[in-house]
């Protein structure tokens, strides 16, 4: 059995650079803006690549945003037809990350939300970066 765990988590967030201060005061974490086209976008870098797992923030949509997490799956059109087959619901649809792969976002048969990603390259997913420290966190 293919284990499919979880490769990136988002945080919405109504005043993104406070919010992104006391991630970075609690944690360490690096957060900075993303080259998002059409979207204001926040890399978070938890830890070094391979040994944790990145995310990203957004300025909140949707007074209902909620966290969520993303798991790696192969095939998305497949993960998404289990997903609606088991009694999931669509929340956003499949949409292209560009330049990284293919994302949809669902909500579990309890409304929790949840992320598919299917990577389109070698590369980590979004928000897996190497972290590299030459000065302390901004």
């Amino acid at each position: 059995m293919v284990v499919k765990t979880i490769v990136h988590f988002e945080i919405p967030a109504t005043d993104v650079e406070r919010l992104a201060e006391f991630y970075r005061r609690v944690f360490g974490w690096e957060i900075e803006k993303g080259p998002m086209p059409d979207m204001e976008y926040w890399l978070i870098s938890t830890g070094p690549q391979g040994e944790s797992v990145g995310g990203g923030m957004y300025r909140k949509m949707r007074p209902t945003d909620q966290p969520r997490n993303f798991v790696m799956v192969d095939a998305i059109d497949e993960a998404i037809r289990a997903f609606t087959d088991a009694g999931g619901t669509e929340a956003v649809g499949k949409m292209e990350v560009p330049g990284m792969g293919w994302s949809y976002i669902g909500a579990d048969p309890e409304g929790n939300l949840i992320g598919l990603f299917q990577a389109t390259s070698p590369g980590p997913p979004p928000g897996r970066r190497r972290r590299a420290r030459s000065s302390p966190p901004k």
